[in-house]
């Protein structure tokens, strides 16, 4: 059975070339090559406006968010060196309770002097 394809792609090879030698068909031909290269220059010519086009709105939408960033950035460290002159809240200045460690003992004993301590100095 492999020998029909083989048989097949034989004859249609024989028909290509026998049609190739003709002088007419490849007249058409080479016309028809031609008209393609031609419509391929042209639209070469479209894709690469298309893409300079496209580069060049992405490095100006670049350049604008790159100057807002930089914008943001130049309000939020003036922010906090206007904010850095200012007296800090009581609530920032506390510290938080240390707990020391109770003595070795029950672990429920030492847990609820923790507690104590810690709501003393609240």
């Amino acid at each position: 059975m492999p020998i029909f394809p083989f048989i097949a792609g034989l004859a249609a090879g024989v028909v290509a070339v026998r049609l190739y030698k003709n002088e007419q068909l490849r007249a058409e031909l080479q016309s028809a090559g031609q008209k393609l290269r031609q419509k391929g220059t042209v639209a070469e010519g479209r894709l690469r406006q298309a893409a300079a086009s496209g580069l060049g709105a992405l490095a100006d939408s670049s350049a604008r968010l790159r100057d807002r960033l930089r914008r943001e950035k130049a309000a939020i460290t003036l922010a906090a060196k206007t904010a850095s002159g200012k007296a800090r809240p009581a609530a920032a200045k506390a510290a938080k309770p240390v707990l020391k460690p109770a003595a070795k003992s029950d672990g429920k004993a030492a847990a609820s002097a923790r507690r104590k301590a810690v709501n003393e100095k609240a």
